[in-house]
């Protein structure tokens, strides 16, 4: 009769602590960990509108611009986060820099978030990454400078609240319409009358400028929609390499 096979050795002490422990989604529990690389974005964004009313019909045309922001994606915590840096020129005090920070990080932070499931690490970020949105004031390397506008400044006939008068010209005793000019600088067109063919009259329904169901590119006094995220959604996808939905918080 032949001998019996000898056991195997115990492993040596430690060899375990040597192999990458693995979560139930077979990859490293790193993955839950990870934080991507920034993304900055510049994309070009133009935008057509028609059928304005006759003390609106100035507004009829053809603009473009370019949306220039940063997009920083991690996992711990589950965040994907806008970074936005304006440098100010012109008259203005700290307090209304600082009413025009909290008037735009409050209207596009924290309601909404994307869900961008990973095949190779299904435990990564389950409920989404909320979206938080960061201005942050410089002297250089800003992604647009703002001219600070005194309340009564117009341009090229335009005139809003409390000096507002493009995405560049933010007036210094505004804290809604610069909400509304802070989303065209992360991509959103307007959505007055007709824009790039959608007609937001609803048949003649509504003004189609101001309406009171309108979203912030609308309404600048209420909250984004979840289109209004759409540049955000792309650059996140693109740095994340994965597929991203929008979802209310």
């Amino acid at each position: 009769m032949g001998s019996k096979k000898p056991p195997s050795p115990p492993s040596s002490s430690g060899s375990d602590s040597q192999q990458p422990s693995k979560s139930n989604c077979g990859c490293s529990q790193d993955c839950t960990q990870k934080v991507f690389t920034p993304k900055e974005v510049s994309n070009s964004v133009s935008e057509t509108i028609s059928n304005a009313p006759t003390a609106y019909a100035a507004w009829n045309g053809t603009y473009g611009w370019t949306s220039k922001f940063r997009v920083e994606a991690k996992r711990s915590p589950c965040e994907v986060k806008v970074v936005m840096k304006l440098k100010v020129t012109g008259t203005i005090t700290d307090s209304q820099k600082s009413a025009w920070k909290s008037a735009c990080e409050g209207k596009w932070s924290g309601k909404f978030k994307l869900v961008c499931p990973d095949p190779a690490c299904s435990q990564a970020c389950p409920g989404g990454y909320p979206i938080k949105v960061e201005i942050q004031w410089v002297d250089s390397g800003e992604h647009y400078p703002i001219t600070a506008n005194q309340p009564a400044a117009t341009e090229g006939g335009r005139s809003g609240l409390g000096g507002t008068t493009s995405m560049t010209g933010w007036g210094v005793n505004d804290t809604v319409d610069v909400t509304h000019e802070f989303g065209h600088m992360l991509g959103c067109p307007e959505e007055y009358f007709t824009t790039d063919g959608v007609d937001y009259t609803a048949g003649g329904t509504k003004n189609g400028f101001r309406d009171s169901d309108g979203g912030i590119m609308n309404n600048p006094s209420n909250d984004p929609k979840a289109e209004n995220f759409k540049a955000i959604k792309e650059a996140a996808a693109s740095a994340m390499g994965l597929t991203c939905t929008v979802q209310a918080v």
